[in-house]
């Protein structure tokens, strides 16, 4: 019998104990509203309500003002205002306000409604189902719409409410002693820290020992061996590197001198660390191992604990800042020594005048003309693709710093997200491209007859259309030839070279040629600009150069015999307006020297290439009068797509090629 009594006073303890915490929550409460009170009158409770709906705001604004005192007897049964609210009722107001706390507008509509028990009790049911996963979710409502009054110090948190509680929640268990008091208590401890205006945050922050117990977990639970350290060095990108261990090991004896002083006082210590200071503070980008910083810190190379951890911060943080054992930069054999460029550049630019060349004795040799426009139109197509590609898939991202040569850069740590985008506009380019050209080629199927009889004198920058005029005559010519020596007559052929010529084709060939001389200038300030960043990029800028080269060339070739010049003389005009590319490509590599210089030049031989791509090559292609239309067409895309991905594989795969 005795022992029933000792354990029934026992249990009555353990029970008094686990109600103290909610009694005290609510002295407290009674002490901050009604001082001297012992419970909360009248007056306390309006001073509550003007409090807390001073901490509440919805969406910016106060929100509106429904508790009353008539509100408190939905929740407090038996309310009075002589007997005011007890510690049960306070409790049950507390989980109505937290409520109103983290959902004031609905909450303020239940209440007008005469339905704030019913929501209430819901809340309360929803928050046991979840357990601490719901009262993280009402510390987040409520931090939404909570105003605190002490904004500095310490937040507090849901691990600090519990705690200040003295409860421990069950997980989703409703089998637990008392869930709904746990809960009640709870809500108190949290309404008290509302009417005072503390911070409340959802976001809870570790303890500052966090960072130190997460290193020594990792490393060891006491103690950080010398192999440990060398790791987690490593992991930082300190210590010794492989990149300077020879001009480490030069310098490492002398600086051991001055190490082995360390082993001695502090005063030797600072006197070996100050004296290379003095002089040209070697230390400041000395890349030190772990046996040296614990040699400097005179630490027991066995290991570490975590003062000595600690001690040892500051070394690493120097380390981390002057970026001492940063690995030096892998230098990429991309740019070009000073005779490299011009050697280069200059074959490079003779190379696309010798093929010019060729194509012009091709062209007064060959008598296969249709063959000769189909390869024509490889070539223009190809140029439309390589002069696009090459302006908008490595000049563009170049002058725009999206992809830089970086000086030192161990690699290219670009992203080749741009690449495609471009890819997309070139996409676009291609898609109306293909649509114009298969429409016009539809359409004109009805007309070609009648089109070659009225097909007017082209336009000299009419490629195709030029060299078919002059295949033409040449064929013509060739036939009034022979019927001359068949009839032993001469008429039309030496009236053709007998007929006036009128002012303006006279003057054509000059404009040709100076034209052209200013095209080709231009080209040689594209190709010295190109070489001066990289010989890549004069790799992609000569092959856009040479494609458009050889149509253009040929054609002003076409216009000059057409306007009755010699083929000597007009051979010479070419050849002297190819020569001014040298004079723009011996310019611009002297002037390419500075960066700056480099990227106003690839701009505007972006701006170059796009406009005789697009404007000027692009509607050859779409126009072209050709006997063999799809052939044509399906030529045309192989050039075009060529060119674009020639270029889509230099801008990818550039890092990867070397000389």
């Amino acid at each position: 019998m005795l022992s029933v009594r000792v354990t029934l006073l026992f249990c009555l303890a353990l029970l008094g104990v686990s109600r103290a915490a909610p009694e005290d929550v609510y002295i407290k409460v009674v002490r901050l509203l009604s001082p001297g009170e012992e419970y909360l009158s009248e007056t306390a409770l309006q001073s509550f309500f003007k409090l807390l709906e001073k901490r509440v705001q919805c969406a910016g604004v106060s929100c509106e003002k429904c508790l009353s005192e008539e509100s408190v007897g939905q929740l407090v049964s038996n309310y009075s205002s002589s007997s005011g609210v007890q510690v049960e009722g306070f409790f049950r107001l507390a989980a109505g306000c937290s409520l109103l706390l983290s959902s004031p507008l609905n909450t303020c509509t239940a209440i007008t409604e005469g339905r704030w028990e019913q929501e209430t009790r819901r809340f309360i049911h929803m928050l046991l189902d979840h357990s601490e996963h719901g009262l993280d979710e009402l510390l987040h409502d409520i931090e939404e719409h909570y105003i605190p009054e002490h904004h500095n110090g310490h937040c507090l948190t849901l691990t600090d409410i519990l705690k200040e509680s003295e409860v421990t929640l069950p997980d989703g268990d409703h089998h637990h002693a008392d869930p709904h008091a746990d809960l009640h208590t709870v809500f108190g401890v949290l309404l008290y820290h509302v009417l005072l205006g503390d911070c409340i945050t959802s976001h809870s922050l570790p303890a500052e020992d966090f960072f130190l117990d997460y290193i020594f977990n990792h490393f060891g639970p006491d103690h950080i061996t010398v192999q440990d350290l060398d790791r987690l060095m490593g992991a930082l990108n300190l210590g010794q590197n492989n990149a300077n261990d020879h001009e480490h090991d030069h310098s490492h004896e002398a600086h051991n001198e001055d190490m082995r002083l360390v082993q001695h006082d502090e005063e030797g210590l600072r006197q070996s660390r100050d004296e290379p200071r003095a002089s040209n503070n070697s230390w400041d980008t000395f890349c030190f191992r772990a046996e040296e910083l614990l040699k400097i810190y005179q630490m027991n190379s066995s290991g570490l604990d975590r003062d000595q951890f600690t001690r040892l911060s500051p070394a690493l943080t120097q380390q981390l800042l002057s970026k001492a054992c940063t690995k030096p930069p892998t230098v990429l054999s991309d740019s070009l020594s000073t005779t490299e460029r011009y050697v280069y550049a200059t074959l490079a630019n003779a190379v696309i005048c010798l093929m010019a060349m060729f194509g012009i004795v091709v062209l007064l040799c060959t008598s296969c003309s249709s063959l000769f426009q189909l390869c024509i139109q490889f070539c223009i197509s190809l140029a439309v693709g390589s002069l696009t590609g090459d302006a908008l898939l490595h000049l563009l991202p170049m002058f725009l710093g999206i992809h830089e040569h970086s000086d030192g850069a161990s690699e290219h740590a670009h992203d080749t997200t741009y690449i495609f985008k471009l890819l997309v506009l070139l996409g676009g380019i291609y898609y109306f491209y293909l649509m114009e050209t298969i429409f016009s080629i539809i359409t004109h199927k009805n007309k070609h007859s009648h089109h070659h009889e009225e097909d007017d004198e082209p336009h000299h920058c009419d490629h195709d259309k030029v060299l078919q005029m002059y295949q033409r005559e040449k064929k013509s010519n060739l036939s009034t030839s022979q019927a001359d020596l068949v009839d032993g007559e001469k008429k039309s052929f030496p009236d053709s070279e007998a007929a006036p010529r009128t002012r303006e084709q006279r003057l054509l060939p000059y404009m040709i040629t100076i034209g052209d001389s200013i095209h080709n200038f231009a080209d040689g300030l594209a190709i010295g600009a190109a070489f001066s960043l990289s010989w890549r990029s004069g790799l992609a800028t000569s092959l856009a150069v040479l494609c458009h080269e050889l149509p253009h060339e040929l054609g002003d070739f076409a216009v000059l015999l057409h306007c009755g010049m010699s083929v000597k003389k007009a051979l010479l005009l070419n050849v002297g307006s190819a020569l001014t590319s040298f004079i723009g490509l011996y310019i611009a590599l002297s002037v390419s020297t500075d960066s700056g210089a480099k990227e106003w030049i690839a701009a505007v031989t972006a701006g170059l290439f796009l406009y005789v791509g697009l404007a000027d090559m692009l509607p050859t292609m779409i126009h072209v009068d050709s006997e063999r239309p799809w052939v044509t067409f399906l030529l045309q895309n192989l050039g075009l797509l060529s060119g674009w991905a020639i270029l889509l594989l230099l801008s990818l795969y550039e890092d990867k090629i070397g000389i």
